[in-house]
Parts: C-alpha cells; sequence; structure tokens
C-alpha cells in the first residue's frame, strides 16, 4: 500500500517527465501558427466574371477545363456471339407468341391472370416432368378464365366476374 507521500511523489515525477515533451508540442503548434497561410484566391461574384466561358473553377480558383465532347468513364467492346440457327429460330418464335397475346384489357384481373399464365408456362418449360402436371391442371383452368372474362379484348363485366371465376 502506497503513503500519501509516495503518492505526491509519484504523480509530480509523471508531470515532470512529461512537461518537456508538452513544451516541445507548443512550440510546434506555435511555429504552425504563425506560419503564414497559402494565399489562395477566393472565387467572389467580383472575380467570378474573369473565368473563361464554358469552364469551372475548384475550391483553390483554379480553372477546370470541361471537356467539349463528352465522353463515357467506362468503355467495353463485347465479342460477337455465334448463336445456332436453331436457337435463332426459337428467339422468333417466343416474339411471335408474345404478340399474339399483346392486347390485354385495362383491368387488374385481366393483367393478374395473363401474368399468371406467363409465370405457369415458364415454370412448367423449366420443369419438364410429369411430376409436375399441377402447373398444365392451373394453366387451363386460367386460360379458360381468360377467354372467359375477354381479357383479349373488351374486358370482363359484372356479370361476366360472377360467372367466369373458377369453384374451388
Amino acid at each position: 500500500m502506497l503513503t500519501p507521500i509516495t503518492r505526491i511523489s509519484t504523480s509530480l515525477f509523471i508531470v515532470l517527465l512529461t512537461f518537456p515533451s508538452k513544451l516541445l508540442i507548443a512550440g510546434e503548434l506555435t511555429d504552425l501558427i504563425t506560419k503564414e497561410p497559402n494565399q489562395h484566391t477566393q472565387l467572389t461574384n467580383d472575380n467570378a466574371s474573369s473565368l473563361p466561358p464554358q469552364h469551372a473553377s475548384d475550391h483553390l480558383g483554379k480553372v477546370i477545363i470541361v471537356p467539349e465532347k463528352p465522353r463515357s468513364g467506362l468503355e467495353y467492346k463485347s465479342d460477337d456471339i455465334y448463336l445456332k440457327p436453331s436457337l435463332k429460330n426459337q428467339i422468333t418464335k417466343q416474339t411471335n407468341n408474345r404478340s399474339s397475346r399483346s392486347t390485354i384489357a385495362n383491368d387488374p384481373s385481366c393483367r393478374w391472370l395473363d401474368n399468371r399464365l406467363k409465370h405457369l408456362q415458364k415454370k412448367l418449360r423449366q420443369t419438364k416432368n410429369n411430376q409436375f402436371s399441377h402447373y398444365q391442371d392451373e394453366i387451363d383452368i386460367r386460360k379458360r378464365e381468360f377467354t372467359c372474362l375477354k381479357c383479349a379484348s373488351t374486358g370482363p363485366t359484372d356479370v361476366d366476374r360472377s360467372i367466369c371465376q373458377p369453384k374451388r
């Protein structure tokens, strides 16, 4: 256990050791404070007219040249892809299928049915398995509902909605 005199002498010793280093730090700070800062031209309304047209200035007042012709930050050139002729035929068939059902009545239930049919057909193409025949069953039901609601032309009426809803 330390006596009070030992505590005081220890703390006095620590203060004396750190005192010269504080003097050095303070001396270094006074050198920094007494130095003149670099004189930069501040951009004000008075000297803004002296800037050339189509130019900008940075925070120091130096002119930043704006390029005349815009250019992209990233230029990437990819290689051409070779497509098999059979794949090209599939792509054109898919675009033809989409155009046949492109006119849909502006009705929320018709839009939902159309999206649901697209989703189910995509799932059915992905699986190609008899185990998932429930997709085909639902596609058949949704197609009947789509035609009954007249979604490809005028859209459903209130009577059509009550008649065409599939019973669950």
